[in-house]
């Protein structure tokens, strides 16, 4: 190097991160947090992160919580310090915590608190899953899904995320409307007037694709079989109708017997050929989309809803539905890549 030279920091360059490990559940309602570096703020503003073990996200919250609750979903920030070794801090705003701001501050993870199934209480439905920090639901920026990892799990370590919730709309109006995976929530049905064959775009708009069959009973392994036994559609994380906690084993909210859920998979299931004129439903039936050409055009659905009986649970498929039907039992959820 010649003299006058600079020495760059890899911190130091705009939008840099190096985690070494992973932001994982810690002790209790705690995490473990990764040391590393990072960027914050832009060039020549790096910061060292500290390995911290058992770090409590409620005592190290920014104010926008007290407790945790089920359904929270809480971003983990690191902010800037004069000492250059960045500050922890949890916050329940997905931009910026409370105080700080985009430059003084830089979201690395988060987690979900939730519902927890262990595999030793698969299938098994007498019992009391605890609420807490869902493990497989923690991601970082190097350990995440290709879309916001919020109100997610993971499934195929490295792989696969789902949503843990049945899809309800945000506030966007359609064909941007995003569907959002959330505690408490309406899920999306034909009742807001999807057909669904508009679910293929409702998940490509929050970055995400509908599931086959294999990822759904990846997901819903575990779970009891049987229904909400109502009349209609339950709020997500609603579980008393069907007399157990119905959660997966990868800790997957209602993977059976509140709505059916929209799958990938569309096929013909007869021999019988011709051009038919069905596909002018949904949001966008008053256009015109073309025509299928084939016998029987069918879509699997998965879970069954909340009229069946011993017909739902983790294996559950129905083959016979047109995929242009606009039906108020039917509703999605998103699956997405690994990052």
């Amino acid at each position: 190097m010649a003299t006058g030279d600079r020495i760059i920091i890899p911190a130091m360059a705009a939008g840099f991160v190096s985690i070494f490990g992973r932001i994982e559940k810690g002790t209790g309602d705690t995490l473990n947090l990764p040391e590393g570096m990072v960027n914050i703020g832009g060039n020549s503003k790096g910061y060292l992160l500290e390995n911290t073990g058992n770090w409590d996200p409620v005592t190290n919250s920014d104010g926008s919580f007290a407790s945790l609750a089920l359904g929270d979903d809480v971003y983990i920030y690191a902010v800037q310090d004069a000492s250059g070794i960045a500050q922890w801090i949890a916050s329940k705003n997905s931009t910026v915590p409370t105080g700080y701001t985009a430059d003084n501050s830089r979201k690395i993870g988060g987690f979900h608190f939730g519902k927890v199934r262990p595999l030793a209480d698969a299938y098994n439905a007498a019992a009391a899953l605890p609420t807490q920090i869902i493990p497989n639901s923690c991601w970082d920026l190097k350990h995440r899904p290709k879309c916001d990892p919020s109100g997610m799990v993971e499934v195929i370590p490295g792989q696969l995320w789902v949503d843990i919730y049945l899809a309800s709309e945000d506030s966007t109006p359609w064909p941007n409307t995003v569907p959002i995976s959330v505690h408490n929530a309406t899920p999306l049905t034909g009742t807001e007037g999807y057909s669904r064959l508009d679910y293929s775009r409702l998940v490509r708009n929050a970055g995400k694709r509908l599931p086959d069959y294999s990822e759904f009973m990846m997901f819903a392994y575990g779970v009891p079989q049987g229904t909400t036994g109502a009349s209609g559609r339950q709020s997500t994380g609603g579980h008393a109708g069907y007399g157990f906690e119905c959660v997966s084993c990868l800790n997957v909210d209602q993977p059976s017997g509140n709505l059916y859920q929209q799958s990938s998979l569309f096929y013909d299931r007869d021999t019988g050929v011709g051009w038919k004129d069905d596909l002018n439903t949904g949001k966008d039936g008053a256009n015109n989309h073309g025509q299928w050409y084939g016998g029987q055009f069918r879509t699997a659905l998965f879970g069954a809803g909340w009229y069946d009986a011993g017909e739902a649970g983790s294996r559950s498929v129905a083959l016979n539905s047109v995929p242009w039907d606009v039906s108020a039992y039917v509703g999605l959820r998103g699956v997405c890549d690994s990052l």
